[in-house]
């Protein structure tokens, strides 16, 4: 198995954002029993890298301070954090979110600086969380631009990576985005192949990866053929 596996809120409000902080230390259980090492995403994409998955949380979500943090703490693992940047101090209502969307409340500037001294890598996930097929490239590249530069200022790092908000991307976006970062993570859902393109690289959602079945074995051909199918349907379904 290598893979980037997606979240967000770590709650157990049951929403398809919401992942369990119990859940998740059982996922790293299980992971370490199936000798699959939780990397950062430099060292997962190494070509020489057989094996591993990347943890990577999207939003930046005041949860991932409270409640994830802890479990990644106690096990030592390395993750992701990609931060939409005028959000911070507020909740996701930004613009574009569907009014459907649970509400959660967000990172403050002091949490996310803790979360980059614990070890976990602050990156890029625009501004203003939009999607970036309606804007101009000028204003995609302001984005990103705005984004890396608040937090290259808060914590004296520029982001290496990026997450398309929502996923929404196009070649248009991924050219502009892409010049930009070392990769560009998306949420089409499936685990990295052989030779993967830098701008669009997939992700599994952790929202199938919750189930006691696929738990106990996350590797094995069972829950392999699952996420599969789970990821063509969506695809069949217009999702990004």
């Amino acid at each position: 198995m290598r893979a980037i596996i997606t979240f967000h809120s770590i709650d157990p409000g049951g929403s398809a954002l919401s992942y369990p902080a119990e859940t998740l230390d059982r996922l790293l259980t299980a992971l370490e029993r199936c000798a699959v090492p939780v990397l950062d995403l430099d060292t997962l994409l190494l070509p020489a890298t057989p094996r591993g998955v990347a943890l990577t949380f999207d939003d930046g979500i005041r949860s991932v301070f409270t409640a994830a943090l802890p479990v990644l703490r106690n096990r030592g693992a390395p993750a992701h954090l990609f931060l939409t940047t005028d959000a911070v101090g507020g909740t996701n209502r930004w613009p574009s979110q569907p009014a459907t969307a649970p509400t959660f409340e967000m990172l403050r500037w002091p949490e996310v600086e803790a979360l980059h001294r614990a070890g976990i890598r602050i990156e890029a996930h625009t501004a203003t969380h939009p999607d970036l097929r309606t804007l101009e490239d000028a204003a995609v590249a302001e984005e990103c631009a705005r984004a890396d530069a608040s937090i290259e200022r808060r914590l004296g790092r520029r982001p290496r990576f990026f997450a398309y908000p929502y996923g929404y991307n196009d070649a248009r976006v991924r050219a502009v985005a892409g010049a930009r970062y070392r990769a560009c993570l998306t949420t089409e859902m499936r685990c990295l192949g052989g030779e993967e393109v830098p701008a669009a690289l997939p992700r599994l959602d952790s929202h199938y990866l919750r189930s006691g079945w696929v738990l106990r074995n996350p590797t094995g051909l069972s829950s392999r053929l699952y996420l599969a199918a789970r990821g063509a349907l969506r695809r069949l379904g217009g999702q990004p």
